[in-house]
């Protein structure tokens, strides 16, 4: 519970006592009508503050609040000891006025966040129909995978199998319930709540995600896949459309299962955790416009045989991006059949077993482009058997070495003639290409 508010009137200081370090708009305004309507001192001052706000959009959705400081009055957080600088932050609307238009003074070793926004809105929806506004809003943030259908819940810990699922206190317990709510095909998203007190929720059975437009998010490191049995990939896209965000992935500590494998066109894999796994981290075949974006790959192959990431036949315009993969068989792997233009950007691979990035013959139009590094692979950073492979040098495409050999060797064979004008040009020219390599 937060403090009360400290009201200085000699020096228009509103001050929010140590050790809180948030302020909510509701409860700036509260303390300030309390303050005002208080015989002695706040009868005797002028108005400290107006505020607007909460006017009701339909739906449960209702404008934000704004607080405007009137006269000299600012918000300042009470000064710390240091030498540490604490985050603090203003939230729930917005707070304006203040001298010169800053609301906020300052203080010793605090920085303040003043999170307010022109266009803030209050969403509150009270019945299931309200909550389609909310829902809508959230949709709207989405930059590939838009959940635009209903939304459901799963608590693995807390949750009930008998539950609705349309609230978080009434959220499933089980994954194959939870797909039994969703449409296939109508964008529908199932939130996965991590409730456990251990601070991490683990499931330890595997899960098929079998309808179209399905989105599947959880809440990151703390909602864990870590699988008791191997017959089957831990995570199994078999649908279009599919998002899979938010988890960290496993397998079981025996057998040589992969971590999560996609048979499905235009899925988004994204914010994911694979580590420990025995197979392939991330596996994709017959799969068409796929996205792996800002996933973790470490420690793949465990059981010998397994890839950071394997792009399998019928697999076409896959990218890979802002990607970390290491410590695996191969960092990524692409081989088979009808494999082309998948693309490879900014990603870091290295201290892979193999090769960081191996193309097979038959494999077409490969970019290995976009700030790729690729390094210290024991193989090898790059291994290209492929057709109309497109790899950038920063990305692995020759080392500073390969560089001063093929300009040493271009240089004593294909100049002769010492002391001429030509010669010693080259000369010159070499020792500042090898002197720029060290």
């Amino acid at each position: 519970m937060a403090l009360p508010l400290v009201f200085d009137f000699y020096n228009s200081i509103i001050e929010v006592p140590a050790p809180d370090t948030t302020l909510e708009m509701q409860y700036l305004i509260n303390q300030i009508r309390d303050t005002e309507d208080e015989l002695t001192p706040g009868m005797a001052y002028s108005k400290i503050a107006d505020a607007s706000g909460k006017e009701d959009l339909g739906g449960g959705v209702a404008t934000a609040i704004t607080v405007r400081l009137l006269d000299n009055w600012r918000v300042r957080f009470e000064a710390r000891s240091g030498p540490d600088t604490v985050q603090c932050t203003i939230s729930g609307g917005n707070l304006v006025g203040g001298p010169g238009g800053n609301p906020i003074a300052p203080s010793a070793f605090t920085q303040v966040l003043n999170l307010s926004s022109a266009a803030g809105v209050i969403a509150t929806p009270t019945t299931t129909n309200e909550n389609i506004n909310l829902k809508y809003m959230l949709a709207s943030l989405g930059t590939k995978q838009r959940a635009i259908g209903s939304v459901f819940y799963w608590d693995p810990y807390s949750g009930s199998d008998t539950n609705s699922g349309l609230t978080p206190t009434a959220a499933v317990k089980t994954f194959a319930k939870a797909q039994t709510l969703a449409t296939t095909g109508a964008h529908d998203v199932i939130f996965c709540l991590s409730s456990d007190p251990s601070g991490i929720t683990t499931v330890t059975e595997t899960i098929s995600i079998t309808k179209h437009t399905l989105k599947l998010r959880g809440p990151g490191y703390v909602f864990q896949f870590v699988p008791t049995t191997d017959t089957n990939p831990t995570i199994s896209i078999a649908a279009d459309n599919v998002e899979v965000s938010g988890f960290y992935i496993s397998t079981a500590s025996f057998g040589n299962e992969n971590g999560l494998v996609v048979n499905g066109n235009n899925a988004l894999i994204q914010d994911c955790w694979l580590e420990n796994v025995r197979g392939h981290g991330i596996a994709l075949s017959s799969s068409n416009l796929s996205v792996i974006s800002a996933c973790v790959m470490d420690t793949c192959g465990i059981s010998g045989t397994g890839d950071g990431i394997n792009i399998g036949n019928s697999t076409q315009a896959t990218t890979i991006t802002n990607c970390i993969i290491n410590d695996s068989v191969n960092g990524i792997a692409l081989s088979g059949t009808n494999i082309t233009d998948n693309v490879i950007g900014n990603c870091l691979i290295y201290k892979n077993s193999g090769y960081g990035i191996t193309i097979g013959s038959g494999v077409n139009r490969t970019m290995i482009r976009d700030g790729n590094t690729i390094v210290k692979n024991t193989a090898g950073n790059t291994l290209d058997n492929g057709t109309d492979t497109y790899i950038e040098t920063p990305a692995g495409g020759a080392s500073a070495s390969e560089i001063a050999d093929a300009v040493w060797n271009e240089v004593i064979t294909g100049v002769t003639g010492a002391g001429t004008a030509g010669k010693m040009l080259k000369d010159a020219k070499t020792k500042a290409t090898l002197a720029s390599l060290k």
